[in-house]
């Protein structure tokens, strides 16, 4: 069956010998003298079949003997201008889809809030150090020291420990400081301590839950408020603190344990008297509230770790607002800096911190933290003593920040309380980019639960109201209370996903879409410029092979020479 190439296609695989210019046929000869063409002339000669042929729109007109000169050139500044705009055009698209290469997308706006993890709350008294337990210091201290003291004189010194908290602003002869710490190191070490322990001294000073921890409800239901199930003592930002769901034993819940309502939640009550107060730290009457992961170490500069400050003898509600972020499993496969996030099994740690990892997962909060405590060791060479060992790399050598850290520490206090994981140069704040703590090697978590938290009170009254009488008309409590009641302020929360934005078939088709705009390219195009490219190939390679043998063939004449004998 014959086909008309003519009507069917212009296409170049269709035609055995593409419309023959002139000069080919100069070129070419009788059958019994024909010229090989070079592969310079023939891919010339071939290329201009491709332009007269190729589906590709306004090609032919480059080359067509209808047009005149000046015709031709418009056609070339056209075709020229038309090449440089889609370069620049795919180059800011593929620009575009590699800044945009993931997105987070609202997965489920009604995700059960009995299936997020209830937060850990950390309750810390405002008050850092008992004035009953600094007294019996101050006591001890004077038994110990060889000169004879007033106890005033001790436990005015005893306050200078409030600057392991917080820089209080009151000017401090740091001489003082030395002066008073050589002292405790020779007469505040027990025997078996080879330096000064501060964590053990500010425990011992630190208010004791049980003294401010009065009553606890969880879901209304009265619980003892002291074990692994309820409030532990646990190491904050602050020190020492009383911390709720420690252990995480609130991950996964029932509908009816939700949590979501005040009359649900947990509800604490706490006492607010002042009786024992020597130290406070903040201007506040009230005392401190974080909410944050139970995984994680309390510190509002390691983010993730919300601050709250109830005031004295109120009810206070902190409702919880949730939101859970997910990150699909096929994002495994890119790079975590990529991605910006990493997965359990991905976090960056040496050897010897890997073996204390097994038992926890990664968390961003964590990461900064122990890159803030290499901060310290490394500038101050101490560890604050409110930081968890855990998180220590190295002990080698570590010892508990003292009083003669202490103008170290606050000459750094800026430097660890600014925390970047990315540097982007901007104007005007090149000084304080340059002094903030850096920590690239941090990433969020792939999977996390993030937390919001709003604050409401209400006067002590409405709740000593509620209190049963005794026989004597005595309730439980007197008024010097407050109640904390921390619950899930909705019944759902957010569920977000991380996804990839633009999938492979996504990308083909907007270039493929920009293409065909600008010079009418189609998949027939493409196995047009191929054959052309693939025959060209192949010829310069049998050129090649046939050069070769042709070498070879005279070379093996030259070694074979004809002698005539006369």
């Amino acid at each position: 069956m014959a086909i008309n190439t003519e009507a069917t296609s212009n296409a170049i695989w269709w035609i055995q010998n593409p419309k023959e210019s002139k000069g080919r046929r100069k070129h070419r000869k009788g059958p019994s003298g024909r010229r090989k063409q070079s592969l310079g002339s023939a891919f010339c000669l071939d290329m201009a079949d491709l332009l007269r042929n190729i589906s590709m729109q306004g090609y032919n007109k480059l080359l067509s003997p209808d047009i005149t000169l000046g015709q031709r050139m418009i056609w070339l500044l056209l075709h020229t201008a038309t090449t440089v705009s889609l370069i620049v055009v795919l180059s800011l698209t593929w620009e575009q889809f590699v800044a945009q290469s993931f997105v987070t997308n609202l997965k489920d706006p009604l995700y059960p809030v009995e299936n997020v993890p209830f937060p850990a709350v950390s309750i810390c008294s405002n008050n850092r150090i008992s004035r009953e337990a600094a007294f019996r210091y101050a006591i001890e201290l004077q038994a110990r020291s060889p000169i004879s003291r007033p106890v005033e004189y001790y436990l005015e010194r005893l306050l200078f420990l409030r600057e392991f908290y917080v820089h209080v602003g009151v000017v401090v002869d740091t001489d003082e400081f030395g002066s008073f710490q050589t002292f405790l190191d020779v007469f505040g070490t027990w025997d078996n301590e080879t330096f000064y322990d501060t964590r053990r001294i500010m425990k011992m000073l630190t208010p004791k839950c049980e003294n401010y921890v009065l009553k606890c409800t969880l879901a209304n239901v009265d619980i003892p408020c002291f074990s692994k199930a309820a409030f532990q003592e646990s190491l904050t930002q602050y020190g020492p603190c009383c911390t709720f769901n420690m252990e995480n034993r609130l991950k996964k819940r029932n509908f009816k344990n939700r949590l979501a309502s005040a009359e649900l939640g947990l509800t604490v009550v706490l006492n607010s008297s002042h009786s024992d107060h020597f130290a406070p730290i903040l201007n506040t009457d009230g005392y401190i509230v974080l909410i944050h992961s139970a995984d994680n170490y309390a510190s509002v500069t390691s983010s993730n770790t919300l601050e709250m400050f109830p005031g004295q003898r109120e009810e206070t509600s902190l409702q919880i607002h949730a939101r859970v972020v997910d990150t699909d499993d096929s994002l495994s496969s890119f790079s975590p800096f990529g991605r910006h996030c990493y997965f359990d099994n991905e976090a960056q740690t040496s050897s010897n911190e890997q073996q204390r990892l097994l038992k926890s997962t990664y968390s961003f909060p964590n990461c900064v933290s122990r890159c803030k405590i290499r901060s310290v060791i490394a500038l101050c060479r101490c560890l604050p003593f409110q930081m968890p060992l855990e998180l220590v790399e190295n002990l080698d050598g570590v010892v508990f920040c003292t009083l003669g850290h202490v103008p170290c520490i606050n000459q750094y206090q800026f430097k660890w309380r600014n925390v970047l994981t990315e540097r982007h140069m901007i104007s005007g704040l090149e000084r304080e980019i340059e002094e903030a703590l850096y920590c690239p090697q941090c990433l969020p978590s792939c999977n996390d639960v993030l937390y919001g938290v709003s604050l409401s009170s209400l006067p002590i009254d409405n709740y000593l109201a509620t209190l049963k009488l005794d026989g004597n008309n005595q309730s439980e409590f007197d008024s010097d209370i407050s109640v904390l009641r921390v619950y899930f302020g909705d019944q759902y929360a957010q569920y977000y996903i991380r996804l990839l934005n633009n999938a492979w078939f996504e990308v083909f088709s907007t270039i493929g879409n920009i293409m065909s705009i600008f010079v009418g390219f189609s998949m027939v195009a493409i196995f047009e410029i191929l054959y052309f490219l693939s025959k060209h190939i192949y010829i310069g390679c049998n050129r090649i092979v046939e050069k070769n043998h042709d070498d070879r063939k005279a070379k093996a004449l030259e070694e074979k020479q004809l002698y005539i004998c006369p």
